[in-house]
């Protein structure tokens, strides 16, 4: 992977970020973060054409959860590959995620994230169905 693929994390626990970040560094990938759902809106609505994929926590503190972010994410560029990560609302996907999207039930390996984000790079756009 080339290093010009930014991959945006909304993540509101903060000790996670280093984990995440060595990880998807290790595999090749630039990083930003926002550590809430409300900033991570603002941020799309000004560079979603910058962001190869979104990984974000479905829960966070707010009104906003990594659920409303993700559709945010896909209005703005209905390609962008989506990564969910959470502990416990993983029930909710079916109902609550993206078509195309990908689940990570915390705690995940470093090598689930970079497959999950390789995985829906390379697959592009998949044909409605």
């Amino acid at each position: 992977m080339s290093g010009s693929v930014l991959v945006f994390v909304v993540e509101d626990e903060a000790a996670l970020h280093a984990s995440i970040q060595d990880a998807l560094e290790t595999g090749g990938f630039e990083v930003v973060f926002a550590t809430s759902a409300e900033q991570a809106m603002e941020m799309l609505e000004a560079n979603v054409p910058t962001f190869n994929a979104l990984v974000t926590d479905v829960i966070m503190g707010g009104d906003l959860s990594g659920w409303d972010v993700a559709k945010r994410a896909r209005e703005l560029t209905e390609e962008m590959p989506v990564i969910y990560m959470t502990g416990g609302a993983g029930h909710d996907w079916a109902s609550k995620g993206v078509p195309n999207s990908i689940l990570l039930a915390k705690p995940f390996a470093s090598a689930q994230l970079i497959t999950a984000i390789s995985q829906l790079l390379n697959k592009g756009s998949p044909a409605p169905g």
